[in-house]
């Protein structure tokens, strides 16, 4: 008798409960209420990421975002800037994407004010000190993706070369060190001047705070910014001839070998279909990757698969650790998974546990405040705002059947990207062009 699943049909994901306004200058506010919490998490969001940098500045964005942290006009030294908000019991961070900065802010519900007062300045009124040591900083951060020679092995960089040709997402967040060495106080500024304003940042409250308190705060310390003006990027264009081969040598004892497939962003009608073929890769040990080539093969330790969506492209991505004398072997077994992608649907059995887990994945980002602010909120400041009840019934038409027609789209060989990052990489790269079994329209 064959097995029954529950239907999923029925099931829905709610909103969350939040509140939005906008400041006379732009500026997004966004309160998330979450009263069983013991702590206010605020984040600023600005859409200023690595794709808006002209190519003599690639970095700037990323160099600005250290900067801020560097002293106020009230509390000129770093040290006791970050002393005074630790006194309050502070936690503060901040990340460079490719298309927005996003910085950070937890402390007690008590010194909210006080500390969203002093948190604000740094975007208000930074005095952007002590650049030459921030800068060797920022080169040191360089090196951890460089090896022996000063060569660049991050796999995402290398990659990036062949999936968006001469455009801006192509290149690292962090620059290069020619560029970063290039950049001074007063492109700092500009870049601060230019990016940094009302109708292109967002402020988020998560936590036990009202809406009312949160906006007149937000009024208070980021109400006199400029409105400004919100700016547009490029899409990349088509990718050269594929498939494209980079390998770059580190003296490891372990290869990382990674494929990428270009593909569409978060606003492709392809995006969920290509999202579910990410999760019968890698969505727990029972997943296809994790099965075969791991707990039945025992050939890997790491192995993954993601999906990273820009607002108007994305790359699927695939990849493991290896050993050397595994090499071939997974490389060999990550195609033949690819290949199951492209010619078989997923069984009644598999399919239902992708949707009843993924069901279960929206309804928790309910209680993760970054995963709601970067879809309600970041995601604004792009005009492609998709609520969770939406994602739901985008992903309830995902049909199982049609997956492997769009397999044979996405990895498509046209697409495909092959890095190896590892011991003399360069020429072991020259076994895996050699493998024949290969994906097959």
């Amino acid at each position: 008798m064959p097995p029954t699943f529950s239907p999923l049909t029925d099931l829905s994901v709610p909103d969350p409960d939040y509140h939005l306004d906008t400041l006379a200058n732009g500026l997004l506010v966004a309160t998330f209420p979450m009263p069983w919490l013991h702590e206010v998490g605020v984040t600023l969001v600005v859409r200023a990421g690595s794709r808006y940098e002209p190519a003599d500045q690639a970095g700037i964005a990323h160099f600005l975002e250290h900067m801020v942290f560097k002293g106020t006009t009230a509390i000129p030294d770093p040290t006791a800037l970050h002393a005074h908000l630790e006194s309050l019991a502070a936690d503060m961070n901040a990340a460079t994407g490719q298309e927005s900065n996003a910085y950070w802010i937890t402390l007690p519900l008590r010194h909210l004010a006080a500390g969203f007062a002093v948190f604000c300045e740094m975007f208000t009124q930074p005095i952007l000190a002590g650049i030459e040591t921030e800068r060797q900083v920022i080169l040191e951060e360089m090196r951890e993706d460089e090896n022996e020679k000063g060569e660049n092995i991050n796999p995402t960089t290398l990659g990036g070369n062949c999936l968006w040709p001469d455009h801006p997402l192509a290149r690292s967040v962090l620059g290069t060190p020619e560029t970063i060495r290039g950049i001074d106080k007063e492109a700092l500024q500009h870049y601060l001047q230019r990016y940094y304003r009302g109708t292109n940042m967002a402020v988020a409250f998560c936590g036990p705070v009202e809406h009312g308190q949160a906006l007149q705060l937000a009024e208070q310390c980021l109400g006199a910014l400029p409105p400004g003006e919100r700016h547009s990027h490029f899409p990349p264009a088509p990718m050269r001839s594929a498939p494209h081969w980079v390998a770059a040598d580190d003296q490891t004892s372990q290869f990382t070998l990674t494929l990428f497939f270009r593909c569409g962003g978060y606003q492709d009608p392809l995006f969920y279909p290509v999202a579910a073929l990410r999760r019968l890769l890698d969505d727990g040990f029972s997943s296809r990757l994790h099965a075969s080539l791991r707990e039945q093969r025992g050939l890997v330790y790491d192995i993954w698969a993601s999906l990273t969506a820009h607002s108007d492209t994305g790359v699927l991505e695939v990849g493991a650790t290896v050993s050397p004398e595994n090499l071939l072997t997974v490389y060999t077994a990550l195609l033949e998974q690819l290949q199951r992608l492209m010619s078989q649907p997923p069984d009644a059995e598999e399919w239902h546990r992708l949707l009843t887990r993924w069901h279960a994945n929206l309804m928790t980002t309910l209680d993760r405040p970054a995963e709601l602010i970067e879809r309600y909120v970041s995601d604004r400041l792009f005009d492609c705002v998709e609520s969770l009840p939406e994602a739901w019934q985008q992903i309830s038409q995902v049909q199982a059947e049609q997956l492997p027609d769009i397999a044979r789209q996405v990895l498509d060989p046209r697409h495909r990207v092959v890095v190896l990052v590892g011991p003399n990489a360069r020429k072991k790269i020259s076994l895996l062009q050699s493998v024949k079994t290969d994906l097959r329209q």
